[in-house]
């Protein structure tokens, strides 16, 4: 990946020095900015693949960093970096850097491994010329996991599985996820709070909830809360990988369009 140039936006002094020694370990070049007029500058005079971006600098208190540098830069791939765990990915600072246009999310503190995963996939998609959509499935069942994964990446989806919401918080992009399928319980109110979990975890992003719809009484309260609480599509199992396809598909047009709704009403 020696060919690929990255320009780091930090306004830590320190910071920047780690993150940028971590890119070029990668074979990446790192060209460092320490604050974003200076950036937008090196944006202007620079061939870029790649900016990666603090949220908040010194000369850009607004929330509008990312508009910012995608507007100087309309087609360079835009890395947002953020302080904090997963469960605070519901900010609207966040939201706003995805509706301007940040593609990734890098959160304090990231390793190499997965700046390289970042880094990876970035390559990937110039090299293709296309973003294959990326799904998170949250099953606590191995079974029900690979079921799901292949038949997802056998239609060109992008695929990360994980055992449970804390584990997706501690390893996923909210930025670079498009849907997630996960199974309800229908026998508790578990699957309504698992879903509202999820709905403020990863806004704008699909929930496509399956499960054994039973039909007492319970089953069918718990379903619709599991409903109310933020399911875009609700799959009833046994489904095929056409019908999983299918929902997920669905699912990513509905949120897409509410989102959208959402920034511009909020705008």
């Amino acid at each position: 990946m020696s060919n690929y140039t990255c320009l780091l936006i930090e306004d830590s002094m320190i910071q920047a020095r780690v993150i940028s020694q971590m890119i070029t370990r990668t074979g990446w070049v790192a060209l460092v900015a320490l604050d974003l007029n200076s950036g937008l500058k090196m944006l202007a005079e620079e061939t870029l693949e790649l900016v990666i971006s603090d949220l908040m600098l010194p000369d850009s208190t607004d929330g509008a960093t990312i508009a910012k540098i995608r507007q100087a830069a309309p087609d360079v791939t835009i890395a947002a970096i953020s302080a904090g765990g997963g469960r605070n990915s519901a900010s609207s600072l966040l939201e706003r850097a995805k509706v301007d246009g940040a593609e990734f999310l890098l959160q304090k503190p990231f390793s190499q491994e997965r700046l390289q995963g970042l880094l990876t996939e970035v390559v990937e998609r110039m090299q293709s010329g296309m973003r294959r959509p990326h799904v998170l499935v949250v099953e606590p069942s191995r079974t029900l996991r690979k079921i799901c994964e292949t038949g997802l990446k056998e239609n060109d989806f992008r695929v990360t599985c994980e055992a449970s919401l804390d584990e997706a918080l501690d390893h996923i992009d909210v930025l670079d996820l498009d849907a997630v399928v996960t199974q309800v319980d229908v026998t508790t109110d578990d699957g309504a709070e698992l879903v509202a979990l999820m709905r403020e975890a990863f806004p704008g992003v699909a929930i496509i909830a399956f499960s054994d719809k039973g039909d007492s009484e319970i089953a069918c309260r718990a379903w619709l809360k599991t409903l109310e609480a933020g399911v875009d599509v609700a799959l009833p199992k046994p489904f095929s990988s056409a019908e999983l396809v299918r929902s997920v598909r669905n699912g990513m047009a509905l949120a897409a369009s509410a989102f959208l709704e959402a920034a511009r009403r909020s705008a």
